[in-house]
């Protein structure tokens, strides 16, 4: 019983120092950025480099800290401020990825002694241990007891008492604004639905693939024939399956194919069409999605927003998704770059101040 005290007072200590370090972005984070092939942060609002590129990945950012790893997925890890100081390093198993969420990192111990899962908070504190963490993000994480997937609702002042029991007739994905996906078989074939925090099923599982989580009440979904079309949250079609692939459905506008893609409203208008050469790869953030042209066999990358404009020309031989604070990170002729909307293309070593890190 003491034991179990002690977890549960560990699982409310986390990031919540006022320390300098941890303001001295007035608590905004720090920007990621590649050069020499290496991840580095800086300071959006001085420009100045704050942790010099050293790290194969930096994970976002979460309540003040994020997760800087060495070599592999797993393997070395350090957690850091915004400031760009370690705070803690510790050593996982290779993961196929590397879960921050609410000031809390993921570890997976693989002693002589004993294999677990378990967490660390921003102090190198573990504060939570299981037998296997099945997926986690900012809402839930997934843990299993006997023949139930557990799902343990948690912020960053730790795990609440809210805890859900679904049984493992299906595999879950986490909940998100009170849904979660979830799969199935049928005749050996996966099937996906959808289902609310009060356990009742709001899409049955007969679905080829759905969408991650509801956009503004809408979910994209294939059906039996491998067409696409949009469904609400009663599940109910909003858009019928008509399409080869659709994608990047952003709330507003979708990237929808019939032969060649095209950007259209949820009315179905066609807001801008692309030639066979083009193809749409990300889903739009802030707006903006990254995108594809095919010229004599060569493949290179631009941006586009929702309106079908081309904020970056297709010159690009690849571009990281997921930018900080707008700015995006591209290839171009070999050479790590950047890119922000109102400012067009950086080159990184002359826009940003290197002269206060080692």
């Amino acid at each position: 019983m003491k034991k179990i005290l002690l977890l549960c007072l560990s699982l409310l200590l986390v990031s919540c120092s006022k320390n300098n370090a941890t303001e001295s972005l007035n608590n905004s984070s720090p920007v990621r950025f590649v050069y020499n092939q290496k991840y580095g942060l800086f300071n959006p609002e001085t420009k100045e480099v704050v942790l010099y590129p050293r790290y194969s990945y930096i994970e976002p950012f979460s309540n003040g800290f994020a997760l800087g790893i060495t070599g592999n997925e797993g393997d070395v890890c350090d957690i850091i401020d915004t400031s760009g100081s370690v705070l803690y390093s510790y050593k996982t198993e290779p993961l196929s990825h590397t879960y921050c969420y609410n000031g809390f990192f993921y570890f997976v111990n693989d002693s002589n002694e004993s294999y677990y899962h378990g967490l660390y908070n921003y102090k190198g504190e573990q504060v939570f241990k299981s037998d296997f963490i099945y997926s986690m993000n900012s809402e839930c994480i997934i843990t299993k007891e006997k023949s139930n997937y557990v799902f343990l609702f948690f912020d960053n002042k730790g795990i609440k008492q809210k805890k859900l029991l679904l049984p493992d007739t299906y595999s879950y994905e986490p909940f998100s604004n009170g849904f979660a996906r979830f799969y199935g078989y049928n005749n050996d074939e996966k099937v996906f639905g959808m289902i609310k925090s009060d356990k009742k099923i709001a899409i049955p599982p007969k679905y080829k693939q759905l969408g991650a989580e509801f956009k503004e009440g809408l979910l994209i979904a294939e059906d039996e024939n491998s067409l696409y079309g949009l469904l609400n949250q009663e599940g109910n079609w909003v858009i019928q399956p008509k399409y080869e692939q659709l994608l990047n459905y952003s709330g507003k506008v979708l990237a929808a194919k019939i032969k060649n893609w095209k950007l259209i409203d949820l009315n179905e208008n066609i807001i801008k069409s692309f030639p066979d050469n083009f193809t749409f790869i990300s889903d739009f953030v802030q707006n903006i999605a990254i995108f594809s042209l095919t010229i004599d066999g060569s493949i290179k990358y631009g941006l586009i927003n929702t309106q079908g404009d081309f904020v970056l020309n297709a010159t690009c031989e690849k571009i990281l998704p997921n930018p900080d604070n707008g700015y995006w990170q591209i290839l171009v002729n070999n050479k790590w770059k950047m890119f922000k909307e109102n400012i067009g293309l950086i080159n990184t070593e002359e826009y940003l101040d290197f002269s206060k890190v080692n």
